[in-house]
């Protein structure tokens, strides 16, 4: 039987931090049901308070037990694409068929909006504060961060990619605490969101150059590194390539890579020492982790609802510390126990990892012409600490490598939270293809939850088309997130 976690309402866990400015109801839906005063939260003393309530909406909030915050974004972001398999239970069922964030009137699109604007409104009440100390421009440096983390999953969700259209209108921006004389906004651009992106991480750049973290416990709070990798994430996005390689760099520094199966497996531990930047879980502070139940395939009486596709299984090369993470499962599908849940039923966030940086800047640097055999040395690095021998670049052309490496993403950031924005980005579809009918007829020894091992017939990708019926093909609305139907009611301007 499932181990509960316990799911609280968000104003509990942080009250007296979480503070959501008095505001109209006619648009954003941050009308609190309980809230501190806003005319005493917003005063130096209380900046940093204000980060973290910012920071526990966005992780902590629930509307479901499949929406306990951002990381449940993550979750359904995965399912949307090409790697993920459904195992069919309660929670994201539905986005690995494209049938929920698409759609107007869907519960979990009008989670997903509410939950970046609440956030967003958090983090404008912080930077709003009057003062001049150290201490102030540290805190309101880590809620531009925060700030420019939000738009950048709205820019990537909400219209295609800045190197598709850059002028095409996406989400509005709003920079000010909202109050009840607040005008809703329409649409900017997607290159308006994204300089309102640079704009707050170039500001929290110079608020953060002396800050430094009290240890692992503090690794959801924003540093440089943090900014850096944020920046290389968004030069990417924005084709500014040698930018994002040099901001990549820079983001890795002083973060090692693992070198074992046994450090890989879990994705559970913030002291893990590629992370840069993750959430730390207690379990009196443990809404986020419920997310695991989803994620972890050994969870006994879990959902366990993600699963691997066996072709990604075989891209991976023998000697690859990743490689023994895989087990067949249940009634047949491919497990991967990269995410499980410690014994206490909490697991830590991750947000960030050197792994990244390091793909960020090969690919990067092989867009931006650099010499190959120099291009890939980043990869290279990479593929040395799974275990893997260097890519062969004989024959090779600068798109083979690009093929490489974003495979290589596909591998590496496996349930991270990147599967459906690499689609996006790279203007491609979703790679979706069933067993074959001889791989179905062969029995594999499934895992089963009491222990013990049973046959079964390998299980794949079961859902290969859009709803329409149609193929997956690249720039498809299928992929966007729509603006919930209340918010476009309310607010004439969008």
């Amino acid at each position: 039987m499932m181990k509960k976690i316990k799911i609280k309402s968000i104003l509990t866990v942080v009250a007296g931090f979480f503070l959501v400015t008095s505001c109209s109801s006619s648009f954003l839906n941050t009308d609190p049901t309980d809230a501190v005063d806003s005319d005493k939260v917003p005063v130096p003393e209380n900046a940093e308070a204000l980060f973290n309530g910012a920071w526990y909406n966005l992780f902590e909030y629930t509307s479901t037990y499949a929406n306990v915050g951002y990381r449940a974004l993550q979750c359904q972001d995965d399912m949307m694409a090409s790697d993920v398999v459904s195992r069919p239970k309660y929670g994201f069922n539905s986005s690995y068929q494209f049938g929920d964030v698409a759609i107007p009137s869907n519960n979990r699109t009008a989670f997903a909006w509410y939950l970046m604007y609440k956030t967003i409104d958090n983090c404008n009440t912080a930077i709003s504060i009057k003062g001049d100390s150290e201490k102030l421009r540290q805190s309101q440096g880590q809620a531009l961060v925060l700030r420019a983390f939000c738009y950048l999953h709205l820019v990537q969700h909400y219209q295609f990619t800045y190197l598709k259209d850059k002028d095409a209108p996406c989400v509005p921006i709003y920079t000010e605490p909202n109050t009840y004389t607040s005008v809703p906004k329409g649409k900017s651009s997607v290159a308006q969101v994204y300089q309102r992106i640079f704009d707050d991480l170039n500001l929290a750049q110079d608020y953060l150059k002396n800050y430094t973290r009290g240890g692992d416990n503090q690794k959801f709070k924003p540093n440089t590194a943090v900014v850096n990798g944020l920046l290389a994430r968004a030069y990417l996005l924005t084709g500014q390539w040698g930018e994002a390689a040099k901001a990549a760099e820079a983001a890795r520094e002083g973060y090692s890579l693992m070198t074992t199966t046994a450090e890989y497996g879990g994705f559970n531990n913030v002291s893990n020492k590629e992370w840069i930047w993750g959430f730390p879980q207690i379990p009196s502070q443990s809404d986020a982790s419920y997310n695991f139940l989803y994620l972890d395939p050994m969870y006994v009486g879990g959902y366990s609802s993600f699963m691997a596709d066996p072709h990604l299984k075989d891209t991976f090369t023998e000697g690859d510390i990743r490689l023994p993470l895989f087990q067949w499962m249940r009634e047949g599908y491919l497990g991967y126990k990269k995410f499980q849940m410690r014994a206490d039923d909490t697991a830590d966030i991750v947000l960030m990892r050197a792994a990244e940086m390091y793909l960020i800047e090969a690919e990067a640097k092989v867009r931006d012409g650099v010499a190959l055999q120099q291009a890939v040395i980043p990869l290279n690095t990479l593929r040395r600490a799974r275990g893997v021998g260097e890519y062969d670049l004989t024959g090779k052309s600068e798109d083979d490598v690009i093929k490489e490496i974003l495979m290589e993403r596909r591998r590496e950031l496996w349930g991270e939270g990147f599967g459906i924005t690499d689609v996006l980005r790279t203007q491609q579809a979703v790679e979706r293809t069933a067993l074959s009918e001889e791989v179905q007829k062969t029995q594999v020894d499934c895992l089963q939850e009491d222990g013990t091992f049973a046959k079964r017939n390998p299980l794949g990708h079961w859902f290969l088309k859009f709803p329409n019926d149609k193929p997956f093909t690249p720039h498809s609305t299928y992929y966007l997130y729509a603006i919930p139907e209340k918010e476009i009611n309310a607010n004439p301007n969008l």
